[in-house]
């Protein structure tokens, strides 16, 4: 029993704690980024006199990123569940472990044996995951032209800005209401111009 904990709180507790810092930040967005409207929107703009420090651009790029971030998020989480259940622990009875190891708080009886060294056995693993969705996060901000240090900084106003979330959401529904009016002119010019190559054929 001692030596498994002098390699938890040596090793995997220094893990756990640089794993919580590193990926913290990243998901904690409210849940329903785009709220559902529940009446029709005025003619008139609401946001017309509101003043954000970025550019509309920016902040679609990054709703983009953390559409595909939340996604990666999820598949990692049922990635480390699978590889916890494979060692018999759940993902609650992991963090708990963790965080025991991170307060010195082993040796108040409440853990066994047998949940230390499967903790000490899958946290390799689980820290593999975590730096493979880092990796793929990175290259998500990237390809939506943004660095680590914008979205960070922008994550950081969302979370407690409300206002700012509502116009996100805003913006997300008015980009998505111009690509389906751009594709309906679209498809009546693609219309109109079959119309016509009918008739010069009919009237050849």
């Amino acid at each position: 029993m001692t030596k498994c904990m002098t390699q938890l709180t040596a090793g995997s507790a220094r893990y756990f704690l640089a794993l919580f810092v590193a990926v913290a930040f990243l998901f904690s967005l409210p849940a329903g980024l785009i709220a559902q409207e529940t009446e029709e929107e005025k003619e008139e703009d609401p946001w017309a006199d509101v003043d954000f420090p970025y550019e509309d651009e920016v902040l679609l790029a990054f709703f983009d990123t953390n559409q595909e971030v939340s996604a990666l998020q999820r598949s990692t989480n049922e990635r480390i569940e699978e590889t916890l259940a494979g060692f018999g622990l759940t993902r609650q009875r992991f963090d708990q472990i963790g965080r025991a190891a991170q307060m010195g708080a082993l040796q108040d009886g409440a853990f066994s044996n047998e949940e230390i060294e499967a903790f000490n056995q899958v946290a390799p693993q689980v820290t593999e995951i975590q730096r493979e969705m880092q990796g793929m996060v990175q290259v998500i901000v990237q390809d939506n032209d943004m660095s680590m240090q914008e979205y960070r900084e922008i994550l950081n106003s969302f979370r407690g800005d409300q206002e700012l979330q509502q116009y996100v959401s805003h913006l997300a529904r008015e980009r998505a209401r111009q690509k389906i009016l751009e594709e309906r002119r679209r498809e009546a010019e693609r219309k109109m111009e079959e119309e016509r190559r009918q008739q010069e054929e009919e009237e050849g």
